[in-house]
């Protein structure tokens, strides 16, 4: 599935989700099952999502020490599992840490295209504020804003590239999602990130050197299912 269809799909879901509700899971599932934890205020959420994480790449690239306009770097998608843990400091506000952990590789576009530089490791855990709705019938809508801070290491370089680095990098993210409750303290989840992030890269060709300003700037898209206690 390309890209854009991914994000389009889980955004319609996590719309559909959270105006529609589900009622295919639900419909099984009595009122006193949906009731524990409102009764109780639970304040811990960890989920385990299947999360898409998709590049918006632009670069500014120099080629030995000129700058090159049709020249571009490319980072890949990757498909990867993920775990996060929510904590709800009211019933409404709750801060949520993501955690997870990728391979991605790094690729020439423009007048680069078909060159394959090399790949790189990232960790990009994300902390979020977020305001949870209840709209009722165990459907929690949430919105959040927060900042990442990713850390890449294990950077290795295609043939004929060397010294490939990638520096760390702070960004700011945004978030919608929703929450489905489909039995007692089970939660499905959709959860949609925008993440604006700016790293610089340095390679070289042979002896040439090669450096980028890159804006990343994924979309991070998550499916999955998590316990409220």
């Amino acid at each position: 599935m390309k890209r854009n269809s991914f994000i389009a799909y889980a955004v319609a879901l996590l719309i559909g989700m959270g105006v529609f509700g589900v009622d295919g899971f639900k419909s099984s599932v009595s009122a006193s099952e949906m009731t524990p934890v409102e009764e109780n205020y639970a304040k811990w959420l960890i989920r385990v999502r299947a999360l898409g994480i998709l590049p918006d790449t632009d670069t500014d690239v120099s080629i030995n020490g000129a700058a090159a306009p049709t020249a571009g770097l490319d980072i890949d998608d990757r498909y990867v599992p993920e775990l996060d843990i929510t904590y709800f400091l009211t019933k409404n506000i709750a801060l949520e840490l993501v955690l997870a952990i990728s391979k991605h590789d790094v690729e020439g576009s423009g007048s680069l295209t078909g060159v394959d530089v090399g790949d790189f490791y990232i960790i990009p855990p994300h902390l979020m504020l977020q305001y949870h709705f209840d709209i009722g019938n165990g459907i929690k809508p949430y919105i959040g804003a927060g900042v990442n801070y990713s850390l890449i290491f294990s950077e290795g370089n295609a043939a004929g590239f060397n010294g490939l680095k990638i520096d760390n990098g702070f960004g700011f993210s945004l978030q919608a999602g929703v929450d489905i409750q489909v039995r007692d303290n089970w939660y499905l989840n959709v959860d949609v990130k925008k993440t604006w992030l700016n790293v610089d890269a340095k390679t070289n060709l042979g002896a040439t050197p090669i450096r980028a300003d890159i804006d990343v700037d994924p979309w991070i898209v998550g499916i999955g299912l998590g316990y409220r206690f």
